[in-house]
């Protein structure tokens, strides 16, 4: 009874001294978000969200209107440095209504790791628009979220789906 006492014990000992913490390798590359971000976008759909019914749970929150207007006009160009850095943009809208105030500018990130916030910038006259997954940027899709407040509350969102061309 004793010897089994003593084998349980240094099988406890022998098993709390070999767990160790493993070091995990990288899983693949870092990807340059900004790199994939850079290039001709064509608008392919607009989907309109009403922040008030989707507080409120109301049923219908979200609605297409990519062919009330002539959105698929618009077309977005982000440009970059070698290293993938943010330059300039131009944005032409055709018949589309405006994204933008302005349609030619320069463009900055919130972070260049890992950017949510796309700031276009012309002068002193600055729009922030919300970058959507990243996931699609490998398969040639780009998503960008407008808000427009009324009185410091937002009351709508447009998201605009570009794909590469």
């Amino acid at each position: 009874m004793n010897n089994i006492k003593y084998i349980i014990l240094a099988l406890c000992v022998i098993s709390v001294w070999g767990c160790k913490p493993e070091e995990f390798g990288p899983i693949g590359t870092e990807d340059n978000i900004l790199k994939e971000m850079q290039g001709t976008w064509g608008l392919t759909k607009v989907t309109q969200v009403d922040q008030d019914a989707t507080t409120k749970g109301f049923p219908y929150k979200q609605l297409d209107i990519t062919n009330v207007y002539a959105y698929k006009d618009l077309v977005i160009a982000l440009q970059g440095d070698a290293s993938g850095a943010p330059t300039t943009f131009t944005i032409t809208p055709g018949n589309s209504p405006k994204i933008s105030d302005f349609n030619s500018g320069t463009w900055v990130v919130d972070n260049a790791k890992a950017p949510t916030i796309i700031t276009l910038k012309n002068g002193n006259l600055a729009a922030d628009l919300t970058l959507g997954s990243y996931a699609g940027l490998k398969s040639g899709k780009f998503y960008l979220r407008k808000i427009k407040k009324a009185n410091g509350k937002i009351v709508v969102s447009y998201i605009y789906e570009f794909t590469k061309k």
